[in-house]
């Protein structure tokens, strides 16, 4: 056997995928379910069958025998999460405690040894009604997927060793200030004693309050400016073939001016994007030492590959027509921390197989171990097959 690849993936992989994640919510995040049907463990299996199938709670208690109703398990889980901004807090503390606990103390030991990258990013969820309590709950935005209205969430990511761990979650509020959201998860950054090497944000970051802020934290940083603005906006300095650093001053004329370093990058493109066959990206940027003005693309893209995006969150994240925030918050946060055992998990678990005197070795993707929690989740709580769905609603 190969030294490099000591772990061979075993028939109870499945089961110590499901106990590490459920476990784990059940010390760090107690719903208080007590039922005469369903417990806490039987809830969050459930929700990690709906999360791991992409499928509502209701299809999710239909395919699985030991579930009770959909509408029992909405029942209690809206009992236990009220969409008041007191209790959206709380559950969000409870949330970020369990983010914190999922990394082993190995991983924490190396991201506490130095200075990493950090990474923050915005997520839209699209939202189609009316808010269940106060109009806070609901942002909008440019429209997508037929909607203007979103339930928006931050998240705060260490990249490290190329991997990405997501070790704190918020919600963001209606009218609430970019610059806001950005001093909460740097506090709960601080709070976990992460030292910023470099600070990569998304583009919805971008504005003169946020740079202001980092500025004043001395946290250096790497902000995309979206390209917009007229002869005297940031599409003016889109000139030339070679990417070079300038001052840009926003906002000027006004008593608001602020002047920063901007990096701007000349790609090329062959053709693609205009006649010239040139795409131009525009960053705003501070302390960040000898790095070429050409570099800061390839730097900004670290903050994006296979760990880094929110594709793998979706592909865990159960769907939801309920109008309560707390339960949306609640399904964002455990695809998050399927999302962070998937990538805990694939630095360890390999399956290997021979093929006479040769041996293929297939990574773990983030597909293959949902298979496996879906498997031992289907045995444990008995699946029930399609045909047998479609009888049991028409009453054969």
């Amino acid at each position: 056997m190969s030294q490099r690849y000591p772990n061979i993936t075993s028939p109870q992989f499945g089961q110590q995928a499901r106990s590490a994640i459920v476990e784990l919510v059940l010390a760090h995040l107690p719903l208080g379910i007590n039922g005469t049907r369903i417990d806490d463990r039987l809830a969050w299996d459930i929700l990690c069958y709906a999360s791991l199938k992409r499928i509502t709670i209701e299809s999710a208690c239909l395919e699985l025998k030991e579930a009770p109703s959909g509408n029992t398990v909405r029942e209690h889980l809206n009992a236990s999460l009220s969409p008041e901004p007191k209790e959206m807090k709380w559950l969000e503390a409870r949330l970020n405690e369990t983010l914190r606990a999922q990394p082993p103390k190995e991983v924490w030991r190396r991201i506490k040894k130095k200075r990493v990258e950090v990474a923050i990013d915005l997520v839209e969820i699209p939202y189609h009604g009316e808010p269940e309590l106060n109009e806070d709950e609901v942002r909008r935005s440019a429209a997508k997927n037929g909607t203007t209205h979103f339930h928006m969430y931050a998240t705060l990511a260490v990249v490290h060793h190329r991997q990405r761990f997501t070790l704190a979650l918020t919600f963001v509020w209606a009218g609430e200030k970019m610059e806001v959201v950005l001093a909460r998860l740097l506090k709960l950054a601080r709070a976990l004693g992460i030292r910023i090497k470099r600070l990569y944000c998304d583009k919805g970051f971008s504005s003169v309050a946020v740079f202001r802020a980092l500025r004043k934290r001395r946290v250096p940083y790497i902000i995309p400016i979206p390209a917009r603005g007229g002869a005297g906006g940031i599409k003016s300095m889109f000139l030339g073939r070679r990417s070079y650093y300038a001052p840009y001053t926003f906002n000027r004329g006004t008593s608001r001016a602020y002047t920063t370093d901007v990096a701007i990058v000349c790609k090329y493109s062959r053709g693609r994007y205009d006649r010239h066959g040139v795409e131009y990206f525009a960053y705003a940027v501070y302390r960040l030492g000898r790095v070429e003005a050409h570099q800061i693309f390839e730097l900004y893209r670290r903050r994006f590959g296979i760990e880094t995006s929110y594709r793998q969150v979706h592909q865990v994240r159960a769907w939801t027509a309920s109008r309560n925030p707390a339960l949306r918050l609640l399904l964002m946060g455990l695809a998050l921390l399927i999302v962070n055992l998937w990538v805990l998990m694939s630095q360890t678990w390999v399956t290997m197989t021979s093929y006479g005197s040769r041996v293929r070795v297939v990574e773990l993707t983030l597909e293959r171990m949902a298979d496996a929690l879906l498997d031992n989740l289907k045995q444990s709580l008995g699946f029930m097959p399609v045909f047998k769905i479609e009888a049991a609603l028409h009453g054969t």
